[in-house]
């Protein structure tokens, strides 16, 4: 683990005075500090408050005051590539769920610990003092501490020592920050019928190019990423999927919808951020890589120099490709088929990376549109003629005019696309090598 690369994120580390936090908090930066590449900052949070002096009281709105600037810098930090662990009680569940909004990868970490036990703790005698009325506010005592429904982590430290605590807290970190929870999602239900008798007896990713099938290699390029639970939504020839790498879910209507609904088979593998990928592309590790670098909740990787693919293409002109617009090169403003190439910034991949924020995003937009098209359903969405026959560049289309950011990744590495007959030649050329 020694000079590992990791997401900029940060981990927010709550609970009662006394449960461990500011302990916890100094012996995590320091062994993030040994193993990480990113810069590591520790934000205590009375080590902050002491920088504001006495302008600052312990009341609940002085308390926010502080932790929306915490906030704030953590944020900052967070951008600038640098790894933040803040230890602060943050009593009030309404702050951490600010913290949660404003920050794009956050950890939250409960340290566990029952209030006598923390009594017990206390060598500066503050809960005494506090109990002794010599304290206005002091949480636990005068005011209740709000636990979350959902962090991410919860240690029990009255049961398991310091190291044990420590242990559990380090290895959740680095599998939060190296991003090893995401799941990938491989949507593989479709017929591909343009690939004429190639596909009558299979689905188009058991093709092989370079003696192993697309499926496969894409597979393998996520395990040597270290996304181990991979997910695959299929449909057509389902009994060709048998393999233990994977889990499958099955699309029974895989004729009737399209690319959205499949994805959403798939649901339960979305909680914790997923990397959603087309199975009829094949693409080198480092388009994976850079996708899990994302700092951002919901991101595309786009290639910039794909014009000279559909030279000869005649079977997918560039009609079909899915373009994608920009007006900074960092967001998208339009993503669709059917749009003037020319002024377009570059073609989608198939692979988007929503964060968990990004994935929940995702699902509440999709459930409010299932909702209305229930009771519309002949109205067209966005360029499907149907919302069951949507594409995944539908919904992300419809998040952009709801006001949410999609960002762009352009790609480093190679990849192609296997659509028709001829790309499988042109895709042998590329991958056999």
């Amino acid at each position: 683990m020694i000079n590992q690369k990791l997401i900029p994120g940060t981990i927010w580390i709550t609970g009662v005075s006394a449960s461990g936090k500011s302990t916890l908090g100094e012996g995590l930066s320091r062994d993030l500090k040994s193993i990480a590449v990113n810069d590591v900052k520790f934000l205590d949070g009375e080590a902050i408050r002491e920088e504001f002096g006495d302008t600052y009281g312990y009341g609940t709105s002085d308390r926010n005051a502080i932790l929306d600037k915490t906030i704030q810098m953590a944020r900052k930090y967070n951008e600038n590539g640098t790894i933040v662990i803040v230890s602060t009680i943050s009593h009030k569940r309404a702050i951490r769920q600010k913290a949660r909004d404003t920050i794009t990868n956050f950890m939250e970490v409960f340290l566990d610990c029952p209030l006598d036990i923390c009594i017990e703790r206390d060598y500066k005698g503050h809960y005494q003092k506090a109990l002794n009325g010599e304290y206005e506010n002091f949480i636990g005592i005068t005011e209740s501490y709000e636990i979350s429904e959902s962090p991410e982590l919860v240690i029990n430290t009255k049961s398991l020592t310091i190291v044990e605590s420590h242990e559990i807290l380090l290895r959740n970190v680095i599998s939060f920050l190296g991003k090893t929870a995401v799941k990938a999602i491989i949507v593989a239900a479709g017929m591909g019928n343009r690939m004429n008798h190639l596909t009558e007896e299979k689905p188009k990713c058991m093709l092989e190019v370079g003696g192993k099938t697309i499926l496969d290699r894409l597979i393998d390029n996520f395990l040597n990423c270290g996304i181990l639970n991979i997910n695959v939504v299929v449909g057509y020839k389902k009994e060709h999927f048998d393999d233990d790498r994977y889990q499958c879910f099955v699309n029974h209507d895989y004729e009737n919808n399209n690319i959205l609904h499949s994805l959403f088979y798939a649901e339960e593998a979305m909680n914790s951020g997923f990397l959603f990928s087309y199975s009829d592309i094949i693409y080198d590790e480092a388009v994976i890589c850079q996708m899990l670098e994302s700092n951002s909740d919901i991101t595309i990787a786009v290639d910039c120099n794909w014009l000279e693919y559909y030279d000869g293409r005649v079977d997918h002109p560039i009609s079909e490709a899915e373009l994608v617009f920009t007006e900074d090169r960092k967001t998208v403003t339009l993503i669709r088929k059917d749009a003037d190439y020319k002024n377009a910034f570059g073609e989608f991949l198939g692979v988007a990376y929503f964060s968990k924020r990004g994935a929940e995003i995702l699902k509440a937009v999709f459930y409010d549109l299932l909702q209305y098209y229930s009771e519309n359903p002949h109205q067209t969405f966005h360029t499907a003629k149907s919302f069951e026959k949507a594409y995944l560049t539908d919904i992300l289309q419809e998040l952009i005019n709801r006001g949410y950011s999609v960002y762009i990744v352009q790609i480093k590495g190679n990849w192609s696309e296997i659509d028709i007959p001829r790309d499988l030649t042109v895709s042998e050329q590329l991958w056999n090598k």
